[in-house]
């Protein structure tokens, strides 16, 4: 099954979002961030996938905290920490109420990250303790599954992105979790999860640690749960519409993974989202 991210389109209210994708013909929405809070917003997710007969996947920053903030279950920072794991709980009440059985989340930091950072440039100097980081992210991943298990949610965990300009700014050191094969298999050897794995995170992760992306792909496809994919060029995390030629959509096409879900997150259009599905679609019928 194909879902669209709701971080395709550019809007501050998820509504608008939800309904302008519906109106498209698509059926099946990953809430994801990328718009504000409002008090209403569960009952427009209720209505909307009543309306349009939607179904609903969850991933990382959804809802919208009333107070903007970056969840890292993996921080050292009491109120941050605490918070991470309160965004979760809250989460997976709300996803209780709208029926929504699928929960994504994002892989930890090492480092304090503020909310005009994400997917930039990190500047932070505030670098946590490895063992101590590990140790919390274990422990809220833990608490948050035994909730997921508890009200039939499936979880998937996500592997983060390194470009090549924030190895750079750190000293060549990785700061964040589940970058690349050896380091989610690091995680794995701390923690059982289901692997949700970012394509284009993973291009570009490849590239700044100078690793081969196909063999990385190939390495990790026996553990593949769920799939993100967008276009990139190897540089930095994107989130370009799918091209033909593109080596991640190639890569796509070779890996058996017959069962597997895919998430779209392609900013752009309406015509280069339903493009992009399709070529998708294409991929997959040679699984």
């Amino acid at each position: 099954m194909i879902y669209v991210s709701s971080s395709c389109v550019k809007k501050h209210n998820i509504a608008g979002v939800i309904q302008h994708l519906a109106e498209s013909g698509i059926r099946n929405i990953e809430l994801s961030g990328g718009t504000d809070y409002y008090d209403s917003i569960e009952h427009d997710l209720t209505v909307l996938k009543q309306k349009y007969h939607l179904q609903y996947a969850c991933h990382a920053y959804f809802p919208p905290p009333k107070i903007p903030f970056v969840v890292n279950l993996a921080s050292c920072n009491d109120w941050i920490y605490q918070q991470s794991i309160n965004h979760y709980i809250h989460c997976i009440e709300m996803l209780k109420r709208i029926d929504c059985k699928i929960l994504s989340i994002h892989a930890g930091f090492l480092i304090e990250i503020g909310t005009d950072e994400i997917g930039k440039k990190l500047s932070s100097k505030i670098i946590y303790d490895e063992d101590k980081a590990y140790d919390r992210f274990c422990s809220a991943y833990e608490q948050i599954a035994g909730l997921c298990i508890e009200n039939d949610i499936a979880f998937f965990l996500e592997n983060n992105v390194l470009s090549a300009e924030n190895y750079a700014e750190f000293d060549c050191h990785n700061y964040l979790m589940m970058t690349d094969y050896a380091s989610i298999m690091k995680m794995k050897k701390q923690l059982e999860f289901n692997l949700l794995l970012d394509l284009g995170h993973l291009r570009v992760s490849s590239n700044t640690l100078k690793l081969s992306f196909v063999k990385e792909c190939k390495e990790l496809e026996k553990y593949i749960k769920w799939l993100h994919i967008s276009e990139n060029n190897g540089i930095v995390d994107e989130h370009k519409p799918l091209r033909d030629d593109s080596e991640i959509l190639n890569v796509l096409g070779k890996m058996n993974c017959p069962d597997i879900n895919i998430t779209l997150e392609t900013v752009g259009s309406i015509e280069e989202i339903l493009s992009s599905i399709t070529m998708i679609e294409k991929r997959k019928s040679c699984f």
